[in-house]
């Protein structure tokens, strides 16, 4: 149940470094039925799965085989009432720790990108099995006296592109490639660094050296959405993150997302979300 006016937690597991794999069944913190977030990529597989996954504000009915992949800073809560499976997590850094592997290696953003929509992915019995072998690999390396990062990395990398090759197999996600754009991926990035501050298209095309119509062609190309619908769809879920996690007003919000006038961001967020900022506040904890 959400606790009206309380700000969003990170949730800190009990495991350090920059890569961690751990079973589902029996893991449990006082957080994990609570809405909360994570500071690194999480990969959430459910070999077994009854109950609930909520994923900012979707909720998702778990069944057996089901792949949730977060990014940082995603919410989510886990009303499961049972689970088995393993989850992984991992930073950026860790993945990419030089510029010759981002070069290099699988870019595994684009399978955590959600701008055409978030979904979880179903998985085949035979992949299944693929993930089982793999998550074997990794625990065993990573409790190997002297392990090795780059070998986990790599068992992590083939880990993921079985994950994109089931993604591409799911109908939900059928609808058009997978295949990335450099500037797309860079873009998301500057975009959640930027959303609060810079709501106009020239500051992001200006950064890549592009016009703002050229930058839209590009990304309208790889996601169906324009920059600034991008933009939008970002700014919506954060004030639907603030207005139901934390104890700022309307008002407060508003200009925490970088609107002058809060009558202004008020018709925005009705505009996109079809409700107003307090209505859809009220709803979330009736």
């Amino acid at each position: 149940m959400l606790q009206k006016h309380t700000d969003i937690p990170y949730q800190q597991l009990p495991f350090t470094g920059q890569f961690n794999i751990f079973p589902l069944l029996g893991f449990k913190t006082e957080l994990t039925r609570q809405p909360h977030r994570h500071d690194h990529y999480q990969v959430v597989w459910f070999s077994k799965g009854r109950g609930q996954h909520i994923v900012d504000f979707v909720s998702y009915e778990l069944e057996d085989n089901m792949l949730f992949l977060l990014e940082p800073g995603q919410v989510h809560q886990l009303l499961d009432d049972a689970k088995e499976g393993h989850v992984i997590t991992f930073t950026e850094h860790f993945y990419f720790s030089n510029r010759h592997e981002q070069a290099t290696m699988y870019d595994f953003t684009n399978l955590f990108d959600a701008t055409r929509g978030y979904a979880p992915i179903r998985i085949s019995n035979r992949t299944a099995a693929t993930f089982q072998l793999l998550a074997e690999l990794m625990y065993r390396e990573k409790s190997a006296s002297g392990s090795s990062r780059s070998i986990i990395k790599h068992y992590l990398n083939a880990f993921l592109l079985q994950a994109e090759r089931e993604k591409k197999r799911n109908a939900a996600q059928a609808i058009a490639p997978l295949k990335g754009d450099e500037r797309v991926v860079l873009l998301r990035r500057l975009l959640e660094k930027n959303f609060r501050a810079q709501h106009h298209v020239t500051f992001y095309a200006s950064e890549f050296s592009l016009t703002p119509k050229r930058l839209n062609e590009i990304t309208r190309e790889k996601t169906g959405k324009t920059v600034t619908e991008l933009l939008h769809d970002r700014l919506v879920l954060e004030a639907k993150r603030k207005l139901s996690f934390s104890h700022q007003s309307v008002k407060e919000i508003s200009y925490e997302l970088g609107f002058e006038d809060p009558a202004y961001f008020s018709r925005f967020f009705k505009n996109h979300a079809g409700i107003a900022p307090q209505d859809f506040r009220d709803v979330m904890f009736k």
